[in-house]
C-alpha cells in the first residue's frame, strides 16, 4: 500500500473508530492499532500490539509497502460504510430489518437513560409468537439453551451415579 493510500483511507474512518483497526500485513501478521502518531515519508508510526500478544503499548514502525489491508474489528454496517465515503441518505437495509421489539427497547433505554418516560406504549406480542426472523432464531437459541440446562439438571441431581 501506498502512504497515499493509507493516509486517504484513515482520513475516511472516523478518527473514533481507529483504535479499532487492524493491519492485516504481506506475511499475514497483524497489529490492533491503538493510536496513530505519525504518517512519515516512508512508514507509518502507530501503538498498538502484534497479534496473539497481550504486550499493549508497544511501538511500531511500518512501512507502506508491508500493509496488504486495513480491517475494522467490528460488524460494520452498509451505511457506515457509505458514510466514510460521503453517500449520505442511505437507509441501511440490516437497520430495516430490526424488529420493531428491539427498535422499542432502544428507544425505551434512550428515553430511560436521558430520565424521559416512555411516551409510546410497548409493543404488543403476537399471539403466534415472533414473526421477525432474528426473533424466532433467539427463541429457538433459547429453547435449546434451556433443555441443555434441565437435562444437565437432571443428570448432576443423582448422587452416586446410581
Amino acid at each position: 500500500m501506498r502512504r497515499e493510500d493509507c493516509v486517504e483511507l484513515f482520513g475516511k474512518i472516523p478518527q473514533v473508530y481507529h483504535a479499532q483497526i487492524n493491519l492485516i500485513l504481506r506475511g499475514q501478521g497483524m497489529i490492533t492499532v491503538d493510536v496513530l502518531i505519525r504518517f512519515e515519508p516512508h512508514y507509518v508510526v502507530l501503538r498498538g500490539r502484534e497479534q496473539g500478544s497481550t504486550d499493549e503499548g508497544r511501538a511500531f514502525f511500518v512501512p507502506y509497502d508491508e500493509i496488504a489491508y486495513f480491517r475494522l474489528e467490528r460488524v460494520v454496517k452498509l451505511g457506515e460504510i457509505k458514510s466514510m465515503y460521503g453517500e449520505t441518505g442511505f437507509v441501511d437495509s440490516e437497520d430495516a430489518l430490526l424488529s420493531t421489539e428491539e427498535k422499542a427497547n432502544a428507544d425505551a433505554a434512550a428515553e430511560t437513560a436521558a430520565g424521559v418516560a416512555s411516551k409510546t406504549p410497548p409493543p404488543v406480542a403476537s399471539p403466534l409468537g415472533p414473526t421477525d426472523p432474528a426473533a424466532i432464531a433467539r427463541q429457538n437459541l433459547l429453547e435449546r439453551i434451556r433443555a441443555a440446562r434441565a437435562n444437565v439438571g437432571g443428570a448432576t441431581g443423582r448422587v452416586g451415579g446410581r
